[in-house]
């Protein structure tokens, strides 16, 4: 199952918003590696806007809850 997630990058010294992106857990895993530097190979996401991103890019995520309304 995947979970909606903000995607950071750093610019310089500044954060910035790439989008967003239902993410698995396999997401998740290479994720983590890339920020451990230990990714074998390139792994790429789809934002929800259709965009795809190489995530060696990213510098951050955050977990995005649904209001339960």
């Amino acid at each position: 199952m995947s979970k909606l997630y903000a995607v950071y990058t750093l610019a310089e010294t500044i954060e910035r918003f790439l989008g967003q992106a239902y993410l698995t857990e396999k997401d998740l895993q290479a994720i983590e590696q890339s920020f451990e530097d230990q990714l074998q190979s390139e792994y790429l996401i789809t934002l929800t806007d259709g965009d795809v991103v190489n995530i060696n890019i990213i510098d951050s995520i955050e977990e995005i809850n649904a209001d339960e309304d």
